[in-house]
C-alpha cells in the first residue's frame, strides 16, 4: 500500500473486522516515470510482503494490528 493511503487502508480493514490485516507500507507515490524507479521501493519491502503471505496468521495478525504506519511523506505541499 502506498505510504499516502495506509491509514485509510487500516481504518477499512478495521471497520471490516480485519484489524490485524498485514499491510505492508510502501514509499509515495507509488508511480514513476521509469520502471527503474519502483525497484528501490520494491526491493525495500520485499522481505516484509514474503514474510506477510508465509508468517504464522496469528503472529501476523498480533504485530499488524498493533502496528504504526509512518503516514504520508510530501503528500500535501505545506
Amino acid at each position: 500500500m502506498s505510504r499516502g493511503f495506509s491509514h485509510s487502508a487500516r481504518a477499512i480493514a478495521r471497520r471490516q473486522g480485519y484489524g490485524g490485516l498485514p499491510i505492508v507500507e510502501m514509499g509515495h507515490p507509488l508511480a514513476a516515470p521509469a520502471r527503474e524507479a519502483l525497484h528501490p521501493k520494491a526491493d525495500a519491502v520485499v522481505n516484509e510482503v514474503a514474510r506477510a503471505l508465509t508468517g504464522d496468521a496469528g503472529e501476523l495478525r498480533a504485530e499488524y494490528a498493533e502496528k504504526k504506519f509512518r503516514g504520508p511523506e510530501n503528500l500535501c505541499p505545506k
